[in-house]
């Protein structure tokens, strides 16, 4: 009876399990990305690693309750967001990288992000969340080259990070205000 169970656990578990849903869901949808949305993957890709190293962060050095809701927020979202980008590559056998270097929007300076591993306290908060809405505001700008798609997934992913990111921009804002 035991063994019953466990084959039929492992059966649901295999059949209801995400990642096999998305490898055999995303074969058809992909097939009809183009250089477009190619080069926004390999462009978005660091710059949603970076939105989650600052996000981190925030995680250790601030104390503000919303920041730290939203520095949790944009990291699961953007990471959620690097695994199905990262599938976009492999599964079209494309380069996880550029073959030249391009200037991203709204991509930090080692300098700001040194200088904001720095600070403390009022000071981190508000260097946080200016420097983040600048990085969100950039992500925005890169939609671009996705959002007139012929793939659905790719215009309904240009679609929830434009939403998504401003609306985390406008919940900064009012956070700066609070700060000031």
């Amino acid at each position: 009876m035991f063994k019953k169970i466990i084959v039929a656990l492992s059966f649901f578990a295999i059949i209801l399990a995400p990642n096999g849903a998305i490898a055999s869901s995303h074969g058809k949808s992909l097939q009809n990305l183009d250089m477009n949305e190619i080069m926004f993957a390999q462009m978005m890709i660091p710059h949603h690693e970076q939105a989650v190293s600052m996000s981190e962060t925030a995680l250790k050095k601030s104390k503000n309750p919303e920041i730290l809701k939203l520095s949790k927020q944009i990291k699961s979202l953007q990471s959620t967001e690097i695994s199905q980008l990262t599938y976009w590559l492999k599964a079209t056998d494309s380069s996880m990288t550029m073959d030249h270097d391009m200037k991203m929007s709204g991509m930090l300076t080692k300098r700001e992000l040194a200088s904001l591993k720095t600070l403390n306290g009022t000071n981190f908060d508000r260097s946080f969340l200016e420097l983040m809405i600048k990085h969100h505001q950039g992500a925005i700008k890169m939609l671009g080259l996705i959002s007139d798609s012929n793939n659905a997934e790719a215009k309904a992913l240009s679609k929830a990070i434009k939403s998504a990111q401003s609306q985390e921009i406008s919940s900064m804002k009012l956070l700066l205000k609070k700060l000031k």
